[in-house]
């Protein structure tokens, strides 16, 4: 793992076998930075748990899938839900049939590598209490 920061620009690569959130909150807390946007993050995972939201059921169908994928796009935020930096991330991944699958990413294992940028904010972003989910607010 490698990151770097210019200004509230953070870039974080990530390596081969890595814990994906390991790695990243790792950063995070380091950084002291519980409020971001994910600007971008391209590269490849394996091993990893992804989910859709059933509403009329309120959770979360997962599908833990272990071939490599392609991280073909990442996006979300990153807020304050009690007291500790938490990462909200949705990802898109093609597999070897070049079919993309996607949706919350709950866990993932770095596969050759991953490169990410994340853009620090200004304002607080947090997780107030909810019904089914824990919401985003900001103050």
């Amino acid at each position: 793992m490698r990151y770097s920061v210019d200004g509230d620009l953070i870039f974080i690569r990530m390596d081969d076998g890595e814990n994906f959130y390991n790695v990243l909150n790792g950063v995070l807390k380091e950084l002291g930075v519980k409020s971001a946007v994910v600007l971008n993050g391209i590269g490849m995972l394996k091993d990893f748990e992804i989910g859709w939201f059933n509403v009329e059921k309120g959770q979360y169908e997962r599908e833990r899938i272990s071939v490599p994928h392609e991280l073909v796009s990442t996006s979300g935020n990153v807020s304050d839900r009690d007291g500790e930096a938490f990462a909200h991330l949705h990802v898109s991944l093609a597999g070897p049939s070049r079919s993309v699958v996607g949706g919350h990413l709950f866990e993932a294992t770095v596969c050759n590598t991953v490169e990410m940028f994340l853009m620090r904010l200004n304002m607080d972003l947090y997780r107030v209490p909810g019904k089914t989910f824990r919401p985003l607010d900001v103050r």
